[in-house]
């Protein structure tokens, strides 16, 4: 665990200096988290991403509470727990607000990929949420709803999210849409963009399907975990059932003890008193006499 914990680490302090260097945040924009087994390596609040190091990245309960480490929780924590729960097959997820599909998300313009490799990696529609604001409960929804469509998704206001089996993969889907477009923007001034013809997307998705990319054809691999998820969450409870019931039990066999027992003949500190038999008594009286007659004469 050590050891990934390390690997994990370095490969978010590089994301996060990846995402500086192009141009995909400014100021502290942006936030980057991993599992790390039952927890969440994440980068800390309040930081520009240029200068995120290894061992700034915090360690979070997947509640968003902090476990470890210097800084705070960033608020959009949020948004990164609704992805993990929509989507329990996600392992690392990165949001940015890259400047092209931040302005598309603003005017609400879903991107439908032309060219054919980028069907294969991340599908024939990259959705716009609706927009609400930051920390509203509807973000739940919007994220759910927008993971069962895709892997990255745009947020109206709130730049883009990303998705991976592991941090590379949630990194350079976002990178792409982000690069799809720029080239869409140019391709725009330039004239009207070619579009692929309906059989070659059919095409280019079932390709993607064997591969068994895309939410629609991981259903099994993503129910399977759920149902993971929900038979260790029983685990846990019927465990901590068990353990109070324990306690509950040795505290009732504590009170149970028997205290009507009389009490040791010898009392702590004193020495017990020993009954004289009766002719022996006799006997001790005559000596005591005889020394007391012997003392006089």
């Amino acid at each position: 665990m050590g050891s990934r914990r390390s690997y994990l680490s370095n490969l978010i302090a590089e994301i996060s200096q990846k995402l500086d260097h192009k141009g995909f945040t400014a100021n502290h924009d942006g936030n980057i988290s991993a599992r790390l087994d039952d927890v969440l390596l994440a980068t800390p609040t309040s930081e520009s991403k240029a200068s995120i190091k290894p061992e700034m990245v915090i360690t979070l309960d997947m509640e968003g509470k902090k476990i470890e480490g210097i800084g705070r929780p960033f608020s959009e924590i949020k948004l990164h727990l609704s992805a993990y729960r929509a989507r329990p097959d996600a392992n690392a997820v990165v949001h940015a607000h890259p400047p092209f599909v931040t302005a598309r998300g603003l005017v609400n313009q879903p991107i439908y990929p032309a060219l054919p490799e980028a069907i294969v990696s991340i599908g024939d529609c990259i959705p716009v949420t609706p927009f609400a604001m930051p920390g509203a409960p509807e973000n739940d929804k919007l994220i759910h709803d927008g993971l069962q469509i895709a892997d990255v998704i745009m947020m109206t206001g709130n730049g883009i999210l990303a998705i991976g089996d592991d941090l590379e993969q949630a990194w350079l889907r976002l990178e792409l849409v982000e690069h799809l477009a720029k080239i869409e923007y140019y391709a725009m001034q330039m004239g009207q963009p070619m579009t692929l013809a309906q059989e070659h997307r059919d095409t280019l998705l079932k390709k993607r399907a064997s591969i068994g990319l895309g939410p629609q054809n991981r259903q099994e691999k993503i129910a399977a975990l759920q149902e993971k998820a929900l038979r260790e969450k029983e685990a846990r409870q019927q465990w901590k059932e068990e353990l109070h019931q324990q306690a509950k039990t040795q505290k009732q066999e504590t009170k149970s003890v028997d205290t009507t027992q009389p009490p040791s003949p010898k009392a702590a500190g004193t020495e017990a008193s020993v009954p004289i038999d009766p002719t022996r008594l006799e006997e001790l009286v005559l000596d005591e006499v005889k020394k007391i007659f012997q003392g006089n004469s």
